[in-house]
């Protein structure tokens, strides 16, 4: 049977673009468009009332910027090298650059066909200075050449963040950042990341979960 939420998406792009007016609406109605479209298929957020996931996981994307932003300055006016882990359906990096759109952003996902539909929304959107790379996060931290090449990497999914804190240490620049969500139900994490010289900045209570962000303090 169709998707019932399948024509929903123009509904969903009254309320963000007028609950956030600072995001570029030719973007974003591309963007939910093609979501809405591919969603039946490959399952990119819930298939259950599917405009109010959507709706929320863009004002949680949205949020969490605006976290990032005000908790790092004068450093955020430096955050332009953006890595968005395990992107899936382009959050929350698609969002992000529709806020700034100075940002290079980078969307690591390993699945096959996520990797088509975010490749698709790029292409329709013509957006500058937004990759997707085709790799796990592991590997792509093997990588001579990508060793401290990000100002900031970011993930939203349930993994839990010590498990991926090694492979990006080594992909953040001195001073970085990695910032990611954790549901109220989810074991906060500690100061520092295992091993790593990633130790927490700060924390937000949010009506999305904890918002945690991390800094790369590596020894003098």
């Amino acid at each position: 049977m169709p998707d019932p939420n399948a024509n929903d998406w123009s509904t969903v792009l009254a309320s963000v673009a007028g609950a956030f007016p600072r995001l570029d609406r030719r973007v974003l109605e591309v963007f939910l468009e093609e979501l809405f479209r591919w969603n039946p298929q490959l399952g990119l957020v819930s298939k259950r009332d599917t405009p109010v996931v959507v709706g929320r996981l863009i004002e949680q994307s949205v949020r969490l910027w605006d976290f990032i932003v005000e908790a790092t300055p004068p450093e955020a006016a430096r955050l332009r090298d953006v890595a968005d882990i395990g992107s899936g359906a382009g959050f929350p990096g698609l969002v992000w650059k529709m806020l700034d759109s100075e940002l290079q952003v980078e969307l690591v996902e390993r699945k096959e066909r996520k990797i088509a539909f975010l490749e698709r929304v790029i292409a329709r959107t013509a957006l500058p200075r937004v990759t997707v790379t085709a790799m796990d996060l592991r590997d792509l931290a093997r990588r001579e050449d990508r060793k401290g090449s990000l100002d900031l990497a970011v993930m939203i999914a349930v993994t839990d963040p010590e498990d991926l804190a090694a492979p990006v240490e080594r992909l953040l620049r001195a001073h970085g950042f990695f910032c990611f969500l954790r549901g109220r139900d989810q074991t906060a994490p500690g100061e520092q990341l295992g091993r790593t010289a990633l130790r927490r900045k700060t924390e937000r209570e949010t009506t999305h979960g904890r918002f945690f962000l991390y800094e790369m303090t590596p020894t003098e």
